[in-house]
């Protein structure tokens, strides 16, 4: 048997289609952290680039910050005596002092709000970053790109006014419905109240939540969400995003946790319209969860066979024999320059051969290029699930990339 064979009946691990797409490699002299290799890094650049584009079009603005700081700022946020076991660390400078790695973005991102004076007609300033985290994990729960110890959260920090955070949120489960829908996904919502270890007086912490129910009850309507207790971050309540993928699993992926306390302690503040320093609200979101742990559920979630924008190859052409390499040679050009991947089958397989690994390969289109083709200036294609599609001259190939290979309007 072809060391490619998928047995369809068999629930898809992630792990395998890493290995038999060519995304990534794991091995122990970095555990938990992925080699991308240059398939998989195609995919998930596409993954990012349209994370991205969708953002800009929400209104964010993208920032980035340092890998590593100096303890007092993780002290100061609050994730020092709640992450530290979960932290790497190295001493730096002159005073021996110690920098942790970055598990998070938010202590950063809030550092950048602080950087200049701000006013409230600023707000709802809604800062975007995917800079690379780390969190130091106990061996036994790395499990390929669903538990890592270095990965791109795709996060978000919304500094508002405390009278614009119900509009926010209703805006957020909108973005949140438009995301989703683009990869054939539906979530449900859950509300998580207080964890045993947190900061913040009661008395806040049932304000946030009160707000937090308010704002769901407006977007879904009450009842449309489940609530549970002792599952809010350390700083503030949240919302959980649950799918169910196609194997009937539940995931918890992306959230939004609204936070009174980091702001505060971190000082952030901005001059109201009645001219006084008021401390914003911050909305911490995070829509995928991480960019790897969302692209390991794809991958089981649809047995292999992601999104056309995200496939690392869209086109794999195959040329009957060696006198059609030439034309084949000058379509891939064309295909590539239009910024769509493409491949040129190089093997001396019969063409059935050829098609039968290109399918296995989960290539969304394959198009063979004879005599016929070649004297047309043509290409006959086929999709991945065996359907026909006819012969098509090269701007209708192009016009059909384009309609199938974009990413999902958000």
């Amino acid at each position: 048997m072809n060391d490619l064979q998928v047995d369809e009946e068999q629930p898809a691990d992630h792990r395998r289609w890493l290995r038999e797409l060519d995304l990534a490699h794991f091995e122990p002299t970095s555990p938990g952290m992925p080699y991308w290799l240059p398939h998989g890094l195609l995919t998930i650049r596409a993954l990012q680039d349209h994370w991205r584009h969708a953002h800009e079009r929400w209104g964010y603005q993208e920032v980035s910050t340092p890998p590593m700081a100096r303890d007092p700022l993780y002290l100061a946020s609050g994730h020092l005596p709640h992450y530290e076991e979960n932290m790497f660390f190295c001493n730096a400078g002159d005073g021996g002092d110690r920098f942790g790695l970055k598990p998070v973005n938010c202590p950063g991102t809030m550092v950048i709000f602080r950087s200049r004076r701000r006013s409230h007609r600023e707000l709802p300033l809604r800062l975007a970053c995917y800079d690379l985290l780390y969190r130091n994990e106990l061996s036994g729960v790395i499990t390929g790109l669903l538990r890592v110890q270095a990965f791109r959260q795709d996060d978000a920090h919304i500094f508002l006014a405390h009278e614009q955070i119900s509009d926010e949120v209703v805006s957020l489960v909108r973005l949140a419905e438009r995301v989703y829908a683009g990869f054939g996904l539906e979530f449900k919502l859950r509300l998580g109240g207080p964890p045993v270890r947190r900061i913040g007086d009661d008395a806040t912490w049932g304000r946030a939540q009160a707000l937090l129910a308010g704002a769901l009850d407006v977007a879904v309507g009450r009842g449309g969400y489940g609530r549970v207790d002792g599952e809010g971050g350390f700083y503030g309540p949240k919302v959980d995003l649950l799918i169910e993928d196609s194997l009937h699993r539940e995931w918890q992926m992306g959230t939004f946790q609204l936070d009174f306390e980091m702001p505060r302690r971190l000082g952030c503040t901005y001059l109201g319209a009645d001219g006084q320093e008021h401390v914003p609200a911050v909305i911490h979101r995070a829509l995928f969860g991480t960019f790897e742990r969302f692209l390991g559920i794809l991958l089981e979630h649809t047995n292999g066979h992601l999104p056309e924008f995200m496939a690392p190859v869209q086109l794999r052409l195959v040329p009957v024999a060696d006198r059609h390499r030439a034309p084949a040679q000058a379509l891939a050009a064309a295909v590539r320059g239009e910024g769509f991947r493409v491949e040129l089958e190089g093997s001396n397989e019969r063409v059935a051969a050829q098609v039968r690994e290109a399918v296995l390969r989960r290539v969304p289109l394959i198009g063979v290029i004879g005599d016929r083709e070649a004297a047309d200036a043509a290409v006959s294609i086929r999709a991945a699930d065996g359907t026909d599609m006819g012969v098509f001259r090269r701007e209708a190939l192009l016009e059909l990339l384009r309609k199938r290979c974009q990413p999902p309007e958000v």
